[in-house]
């Protein structure tokens, strides 16, 4: 089967992604946010880069009591978290790391990453602006991905276009990628993957059962 039929290539634009869409903020957390808002600490000053309709910013402001800010470039996104009372700047992940001037306690970067042609020089900066990153990947080792390879298939990790995802690791390689670059890994868990019934394997064997990543790092 074509994995691409019915699939429109050619002149993609991402940052048109919200603007087709009926832009919400969601109601609840994802499995990553809950381990997100659980590593953040009550009355932080947190910062959350290309923030798409995460609910975390909103949960951290009003049950957590932090500050909050969000970047991103569509303006419906922007405009629908300041009716929340949260500060919202249209600014990529590149301005975030060019800023020199302004510190948090916390910079989320929930699925970013991966879709960076040069991450390493992009959270070098950041980290230099937070006491701890708080991340998310999937990982690439999942074992789905590895049927998915045996069989002759690469594993697809975009949604609309193969240029969403440019980097692509492993739980263990993205653990020496960290060290590659001084920032020390405090936690790291897996948000989900594959359980069998009570038993959820991705919690004792991330690099092979979790299918999605969490880290809170700091600089060492």
């Amino acid at each position: 089967m074509n994995i691409y039929n019915n699939i429109k290539l050619a002149n993609f634009n991402y940052d048109s992604y919200w603007q087709g869409r009926d832009f919400k903020i969601r109601n609840k957390l994802f499995e990553r946010e809950v381990i997100f808002s659980d590593w953040i600490k009550d009355r932080s000053k947190v910062l959350d880069v290309a923030v798409g309709n995460s609910y975390l910013p909103v949960y951290l402001k009003e049950k957590k009591g932090c500050e909050v800010v969000v970047y991103d470039l569509v303006p419906k996104v922007i405009d629908e978290y300041k009716k929340h009372g949260i500060t919202a700047e249209a600014k990529s992940i590149y301005d975030t790391a060019k800023e020199t001037n302004i510190k948090y306690d916390y910079i989320v970067m929930s699925e970013i990453l991966e879709h960076l042609p040069t991450p390493e020089d992009t959270i070098v900066q950041i980290s230099k602006l937070t006491d701890y990153l708080v991340i998310s990947i999937p990982n690439s080792a999942f074992y789905r991905f590895r049927l998915q390879l045996l069989f002759g298939r690469f594993f697809k990790q975009w949604v609309h276009h193969p240029s969403e995802h440019l980097r692509f690791w492993s739980h263990t390689d993205f653990l020496d990628w960290f060290s590659s670059l001084d920032l020390e890994v405090l936690k790291t868990e897996a948000s989900n993957g594959l359980d069998i019934g009570p038993l959820k394997l991705f919690k004792y064997f991330p690099n092979l059962f979790g299918h999605q990543m969490c880290y809170l790092v700091k600089r060492k």
